[in-house]
């Protein structure tokens, strides 16, 4: 118990050295800002209610040339009546149709590959039709370090409400995110998440877009990064005008196949992200289990709380500012009990989704 205590201490370590200490000390480079034109892409199925509240807020961005592309993806309420009102008022609108009775259970990738076929500037810059930009400066602050095919990860909240339920879905977003944004600090992106992405319309159709997961329902975004992203040609947006806030789910079981949805993806990653993506919530657990079982028996007493409490600050430290500069701070003092209980719930998911595919993206 001993072996096991040490080296899953020592893994832990190591990832919050080497991974988080990242995002925690990050600094964007200095230079002059880039700003070439730019389409931001929405697919929306049956979004009437979030496009009315959000989409002004994306159409009356600060920024000098850039056109919103929203698809809308055989809808059957009035999204198709709201977007004809809006292009009467927003010249940078541009609307693509996939008809209703077109719909053959294609997915979100069929939507978003249409949008960028219409799209007509060559950085593409994505989110969803429940997301708000939190200032009219989120399409500035994403592209000043897009360049060529550069991809552009970006953080995406949930907004905050009442409930544990709400705290769970916004640590387990913030710890996603500090994964995908240590990692690729670190030199080995992973994945980025499709409410808030960059990346070219060169680097799309060089790989033929979607076509080697497109029998999967997600992975527009995880996936699609998996394949192109490098430690050369990818960086990160940790800037406060960045982000966008996205509608959290509000009862359990949508939550749980959201999660189903978007894990569900990892077995097609590339090995060496699986691996060390199994391997620090596994190293969690084996230190957490150990750490108690040598307290109950009394062995190594000292060292056991010890390591315990220099985790506990290490974790506090790199949060901290983390979670400062990812506008999370309201969870920090939860973070110890919030990571537990994501750690079980992803485990559990994961064995779900070995005994049933997950659902489509949108019934």
């Amino acid at each position: 118990m001993e072996v096991i205590f040490v080296a899953a201490a020592a893994i832990q370590l190591f990832f919050y050295l080497y991974f988080y200490l990242q995002v925690a000390t990050y600094r964007r480079k200095e230079g002059k800002a880039h700003t070439p034109p730019v389409s931001v892409i929405i697919a929306a199925r049956n979004e009437y209610d979030n496009l009315a509240a959000h989409l002004p807020s994306i159409l009356e961005q600060d920024y000098p040339n850039f056109e919103v592309v929203v698809v809308n993806d055989g809808s059957w309420d009035e999204t198709e009546i709201l977007l004809e009102e809006f292009q009467k008022r927003y010249s940078n609108l541009k609307v693509v149709i996939r008809p209703a009775n077109d719909y053959h259970d294609a997915g979100k990738k069929l939507a978003i590959t249409l949008g960028i076929k219409g799209a007509k500037h060559e950085r593409l810059l994505f989110t969803d039709a429940d997301c708000r930009p939190v200032s009219r400066q989120w399409i500035q602050s994403m592209i000043a370090e897009a360049q060529g095919d550069t991809l552009v990860l970006g953080y995406s909240p949930y907004s905050k409400t009442k409930g544990f339920l709400n705290r769970i879905i916004r640590a387990d977003a913030y710890l996603t995110a500090m994964n995908y944004m240590g990692f690729a600090l670190a030199g080995i992106p992973y994945m980025g998440v499709g409410r808030n992405l960059s990346y070219s319309k060169t680097s799309f159709f060089k790989i033929g877009g979607f076509k080697k997961h497109y029998s999967i329902a997600s992975g527009d975004d995880d996936l699609f990064v998996n394949e192109v992203a490098n430690k050369t040609n990818t960086v990160v947006c940790l800037e406060k005008n960045g982000v966008v806030e996205s509608l959290p789910e509000a009862k359990w079981k949508f939550f749980w196949r959201q999660k189903r949805r978007h894990l569900y993806t990892g077995r097609r990653y590339k090995r060496i992200h699986k691996l060390l993506l199994v391997l620090q919530p596994i190293s969690y657990l084996m230190f957490t289990a150990s750490a108690v079982v040598l307290l109950v028996f009394h062995k190594w007493l000292y060292i056991v709380i010890m390591t315990l409490s220099f985790r506990v600050l290490l974790q506090f430290f790199i949060f901290r500012r983390s979670s400062q500069r990812l506008g999370q701070t309201d969870l920090l003092i939860f973070i110890p009990l919030l990571e537990f209980f994501v750690v079980m719930m992803n485990g559990f998911i994961h064995i779900a989704n070995a005994f049933a595919k997950p659902n489509k993206w949108k019934n």
